[in-house]
């Protein structure tokens, strides 16, 4: 099984770099900051895109979301800062936990999310005078 380690977790944005071998995955509660709440506790409520991936892999591994592939390395490294060079982030199933498949070689992988619909902040406009 691989590593999961969290490098950056803010209420907008989460960052997750997988190491070793074998399979990792990550849910919306690895990446919920720790004042924000979940509605009804379910990631069918959650959008959370992937805007950016690094990667250095021994073999071909892959990302899934629901059983779904939706991005594929090949042996070596590469950088794809989607939102960024092309203004797309990668949407599909957006609700559901990410499967990382390192496969049997050691390897690196590295996610950035864009967290949207569903990681509520807490309400700070209603503490009351003089709470500033």
């Amino acid at each position: 099984m691989a590593n999961l380690t969290i490098l950056k977790k803010t209420r907008r944005q989460a960052a997750v770099k997988i190491t070793g071998t074998g399979l990792a995955n990550v849910t919306y509660t690895d990446i919920a900051y720790a004042d924000q709440t979940i509605p009804l506790n379910s990631a069918g409520n959650l959008i959370w895109t992937i805007s950016d991936i690094a990667y250095d892999v021994g073999n071909s591994a892959n990302i899934k979301r629901g059983g779904n592939l939706v991005f594929a390395m090949n042996l070596g490294s590469g950088e794809f800062n989607l939102t960024d060079d092309m203004g797309v982030a990668l949407d599909e199933n957006a609700h559901s936990n990410v499967t990382v498949n390192l496969g049997a070689v050691e390897g690196t992988v590295i996610i950035q999310f864009s967290k949207g619909i569903g990681f509520n902040d807490p309400d700070r406009q209603n503490q009351g005078p003089g709470s500033l």
